[in-house]
């Protein structure tokens, strides 16, 4: 009883992390979304994000590592964010930096502290649902199709992952390269808000949920 107590209220805390979080950029985009409905106001956030110089891409970077590695941090909003603020190729190519420096980072901490670690962050039960990974011979094929898939629980893979015996190298490629189609569709959305194209976005934003929907039940298929 007391583990199933412990539990709930470790899923509580990320639970709340993350609707908190889901706030905070909601508040923080909010004002910048109102002026993406206003032609002159499009041009003053692209001044403003020049003003910035190289610190506004190393800060959007830094954005995508907190997300790694503080799985409670949604990635979808970040990306929006960047396509509006950088444009769909440049923001594909920062949030890749930092998702490889993110996913380093994970990778380095759970090959050090192993099992506690992840457990400390996730209920052991969820592990479960990826028994699939052990199947070494074909690990990185299953590892690359589930961070394809759009609607695949990326945090827990990021963190599982690690515990296998996948090479460290071919596993950074995968986990960053199979992210490309679901970023693009992010940062796409975002770029095509920020032109003002508002029907494109609306066609782009429903494809992307399609697809993540199909994903989510291609997931439970896969994992089952």
């Amino acid at each position: 009883m007391k583990q199933l107590d412990k539990q709930l209220r470790k899923r509580g805390i990320l639970i709340l992390l993350y609707l908190l979080s889901c706030l905070a950029i909601t508040l923080f985009a909010w004002p910048y979304v109102k002026m993406l409905l206003d032609e002159e106001q499009r041009v003053l956030i692209h001044e403003k994000v020049e003003g910035y110089g190289i610190f506004a891409p190393l800060i959007y970077v830094g954005l995508h590592i907190a997300h790694i590695i503080f799985a409670f941090i949604p990635g979808e909003p970040i990306e929006i964010m960047g396509g509006v603020l950088f444009g769909t190729v440049p923001a594909l190519f920062y949030s890749l930096l930092g998702i490889l420096i993110g996913t380093t980072v994970v990778f380095l901490l759970v090959q050090k502290f192993g099992k506690p670690f992840v457990f400390a962050i996730f209920d052991e039960e969820k592990l479960n649902r990826f028994k699939i990974l052990q199947d070494e011979k074909r690990l990185e094929g299953l590892v690359f199709l589930l961070f394809l898939i759009p609607g695949t629980p990326k945090d827990l893979l990021t963190y599982f992952v690690p515990l296998t015996k996948i090479d460290p190298t071919r596993y950074l490629l995968i986990a960053v390269f199979a992210r490309i189609p679901s970023i693009i569709t992010s940062t796409l959305l975002g770029s095509t808000l920020e032109q003002g194209r508002f029907a494109l976005s609306a066609i782009v934003f429903g494809i992307t949920t399609l697809i993540a929907v199909i994903g989510y039940f291609a997931h439970r298929y896969i994992t089952k």
